[in-house]
């Protein structure tokens, strides 16, 4: 091989999933965000840019209102409205270079102070909390939804009657997807069978259905997906006991807990 009348050469360490990691771990931080947010010179807080959209801010409970309620209208505030310590979706509008009207990005920030004297900010700074509670984030890579579950289940054709899903991390603290699933009552394969089964089966489809799933496994090397299997009534039960039905994604930990003790596994703290 020949690059500019240069011989080239295979390097003796040759790794490129390893190498190609490593340097997108160099590159990215798990929770960069591009493109409206920066440090401060102390890199103690991130400022929105304020000339490159008109924010407004979702507080905590009423995205969470309007996660349960898809006709609830959230209340919104503006920058010089928002609170130390509070949570917040954040909404953007920008009328150049393309319009965005009032477009909900799906990120949550917490407001960490309104202004900050030592770096002469008088503009609020904020830390980056997760995705809201709807999306399930992989290492930046992919975004995944109760719709797009229910999508892949679907085309796999997948014998599972109910689902809540979580992101969980592992020891190295790389995060993954976690599915609690519920087979059809008619369903006959084995427990130690099927979540080995399922896995494998759901991680086909989601491979196919999200191209960046795809990108995680081929790039990374990470399998994203783990499937605990739950005996068949175990939501009902769930929902006999505390009046509720428990969310599809990203449920409270103590409701997985509860889940859980319901199947007769043995609970575990949350990750």
């Amino acid at each position: 091989n020949w690059l500019e009348d240069k011989a080239v050469h295979e390097p003796q360490e040759w790794n490129p999933r390893a190498q190609i990691t490593r340097y997108l771990e160099l590159l990215f931080d798990s929770t960069d965000l591009v493109g409206y947010v920066t440090e401060t010179w102390s890199k103690d807080g991130l400022v929105l840019f304020p000339d490159a959209c008109f924010y407004e801010f979702i507080p905590e409970q009423e995205m969470l209102k309007s996660l349960e309620d898809e006709s609830y209208v959230p209340k919104t505030y503006l920058m010089d409205e928002v609170s130390a310590g509070s949570k917040y979706e954040i909404v953007i509008t920008v009328l150049k270079g393309g319009a965005f009207m009032r477009y909900r990005v799906g990120d949550v920030f917490r407001c960490i102070r309104t202004k900050n004297p030592k770096d002469g900010l008088d503009i609020p700074q904020f830390e980056y909390v997760d995705r809201i509670p709807a999306v399930i984030d992989i290492a930046g890579f992919t975004r995944i939804t109760e719709a797009s579950i229910k999508k892949v289940i679907e085309y796999s054709k997948a014998e599972i009657d109910r689902f809540t899903a979580v992101k969980e991390y592992d020891e190295n603290g790389r995060s993954f997807l976690h599915l609690f699933a519920e087979m059809r009552k008619d369903a006959a394969m084995s427990f130690s069978l099927s979540e080995s089964i399922i896995r494998e089966h759901l991680s086909v489809y989601f491979k196919n259905y999200d191209s960046d799933y795809n990108d995680l496994k081929r790039l990374l090397g990470i399998d994203p997906l783990k499937v605990t299997l739950l005996r068949y009534g175990c939501f009902d039960e769930f929902e006999r006991i505390f009046g509720k039905k428990i969310k599809n994604i990203n449920p409270p930990c103590e409701d997985i807990i509860e889940l859980v003790k319901i199947n007769g596994g043995e609970v575990r703290a949350c990750r």
